[in-house]
């Protein structure tokens, strides 16, 4: 047994002494290969999604950047640039630059109902940006309310900019991100109305169209919902409008206003309301408020809120930037 063990260790001795004797032997003629560590290499796609104009801006939960006032190097990296001029008079410039490549970018214009700004006509459309684009915005930023907005599309999620004073009435030179809104953010749980301090001039210039009263806080007294137009009324009931107007529709609880649809300019459209009781909600008073326009239809549903005190609102279905092809309401037939 002694002797098998001293064979195996004179053999794996005679093996280790043999190799390092090659190794030596092939060190001296020069003819040792170099060993380098095997080198990994991913599968890269033929064409990238990412933009590589916007690799410097590197914000990894937007589409995209606003670079306001860009100079000449912002344009440096990029491989492919679109102008739109919006105001061929304007001095300032906004460039737009996709985060992904294939992203849709769109320039719209836009009108604010109050307590938002809605799409209405598109200005300039790209559907597919391709490798190293910029799109070239040529307008000022207005003194009043906004007129156009920015909208940026991949894989069904947006990112809006609205082109407004608050922004840099004079313009900015600071970069503004695409954000992307998150779940969180984007849900609506419903906004608290509280009722407008500036009472006693919200309604100025503009004519009453309709009254309706209803209990709906149920503490025994009648509220009053109220439609409030710059038309006015003829000796037969007729209601005389233009293109456009004011509207607001408001609740009129304990002495104060609350505007359950905030005053606003409405084209070719107007202001229009649905009461009605919830038996599967304890009875509850709902007031179905509807904007109606030639591009827009916005549905908000409002109700008491017991633990504020004051009215609840509820976005429920919201489509702008529409054209419609028919309205028929059986109202309106003789």
């Amino acid at each position: 047994m002694k002797q098998n063990k001293r064979w195996s260790a004179f053999l794996v001795a005679s093996t280790i002494l043999s190799i390092s004797l090659v190794g030596c032997n092939q060190a001296q003629n020069g003819e040792q290969e170099e060993v380098k560590a095997p080198v990994v290499t991913a599968a890269v796609p033929e064409e990238s999604i990412y933009n590589n104009a916007y690799e410097q801006y590197n914000n990894l939960t937007d589409l995209g950047v606003i670079i306001n006032a860009p100079k000449e190097e912002d344009f440096s990296q990029l491989n492919k640039l679109d102008e739109y001029d919006y105001d061929k008079s304007a001095n300032e410039n906004m460039l737009i630059i996709p985060k992904y490549n294939g992203t849709k970018i769109t320039v719209s214009s836009v009108e604010y109902t109050g307590e938002r700004y809605i799409t209405k006509d598109v200005l300039y459309s790209v559907d597919s940006t391709p490798e190293g684009y910029g799109l070239l915005l040529k307008a000022n930023r207005p003194e009043g309310m906004a007129q156009i907005g920015v909208y940026v599309t991949y894989k069904e999620k947006t990112a809006e900019y609205i082109i407004k004073p608050e922004n840099g009435k004079d313009g900015s030179t600071e970069n503004a991100y695409l954000k992307i809104e998150t779940e969180d953010e984007s849900s609506d749980d419903g906004d608290v109305i509280v009722p407008e301090q500036d009472a006693n001039t919200y309604l100025k210039g503009l004519n009453c169209f309709n009254r309706y009263e209803i209990d709906i806080d149920q503490d025994g007294k009648n509220e009053s919902i109220e439609v409030y137009c710059q038309g006015t009324v003829d000796e037969n009931g007729q209601y005389l409008l233009d293109d456009g107007q004011n509207w607001a529709l408001i609740l009129r609880k304990d002495g104060e206003i609350y505007p359950l649809f905030e005053k606003s300019y409405i084209q070719f459209g107007g202001l229009e309301y649905t009461v009605y009781e919830d038996y599967e909600d304890y009875g509850r008073t709902h007031i179905m408020v509807s904007y109606n326009t030639g591009a827009a239809m916005i549905y908000y549903d409002c109700t008491y809120d017991e633990e504020s005190g004051y009215i609840r609102r509820e976005s429920v279905y919201e489509a702008n930037n529409i054209n419609k092809l028919q309205e028929w309401s059986y109202k309106n037939c003789d």
